[in-house]
């Protein structure tokens, strides 16, 4: 037996497919894609299947990463081309190796941002703006949180979950390339920043794509 990690992308209309169902696709495609599956032991047996960080919905993904464990002989490329012929279209297997970090070492993520607005001067005033609260010392906004069992909501400054920003506008569209705070401790997602920037600034966006592109370890490696 020895586990496997998968690197896979969600674009297109699968960005409206959740995290739950997901995990529910990917049991149903290592079944019609026979692979040799390690099943966990007890009542009820299932295919062993991890993920490394839930993707928020509506958002698109190059760096999606599923662990299975396999039994047998079965190649890495054997793997790929099985389960990619199973898939739905939008999800696809880009590669496949022995796990290299724990998801555990998890520490941001590099986005990609593209926010439309009505007008070329909605953008510029938003990209200033922006540029603005960004580079500042403070920019609260309200995450939820718990207090012992019970959820709340908690205010956070979304500065110290920003480790890297680049802003550009052209014409009506501003560009934001960032790496926001991720994983079981911290984590920011990029429509919470951008929401709460349009709070401050007054102007709101017609269209927002948010596209996931690296994960990246606390000791500043891509996860793999």
């Amino acid at each position: 037996m020895r586990s496997v990690r998968l690197n896979f992308s969600k674009t297109g209309r699968a960005i409206y497919i959740s995290h739950l169902d997901v995990n529910r696709m990917m049991t149903r495609a290592v079944r019609r894609a026979q692979l040799p599956m390690w099943y966990t032991e007890g009542f009820n047996p299932h295919p062993y299947i991890a993920f490394a960080l839930p993707l928020s919905l509506g958002q698109e993904s190059d760096c999606e990463y599923m662990d299975i464990r396999i039994e047998g002989d079965m190649t890495d490329e054997e793997i790929k081309t099985r389960l990619n012929e199973t898939l739905p279209e939008g999800i696809k297997i880009l590669s496949i190796g022995a796990p290299v970090h724990d998801a555990k070492d998890i520490a941001a993520a590099q986005y990609f941002v593209k926010i439309v607005f009505e007008t070329e001067d909605d953008a510029s005033l938003f990209c200033k703006k922006a540029d603005e609260l960004m580079n500042g010392a403070e920019l609260m906004a309200e995450k939820p949180g718990k207090k012992g069992h019970r959820k709340i909501m908690k205010q956070v400054n979304l500065i110290e979950l920003i480790f890297d920003k680049k802003l550009t506008c052209t014409g009506n569209i501003v560009n934001l390339q960032c790496s926001l705070a991720a994983g079981n401790t911290q984590n920011l997602n990029p429509t919470l920043l951008v929401e709460t920037i349009e709070n401050c600034a007054q102007i709101y966006h017609k269209q927002l794509y948010v596209v996931r592109k690296k994960l990246i370890t606390k000791n500043n490696e891509i996860f793999r």
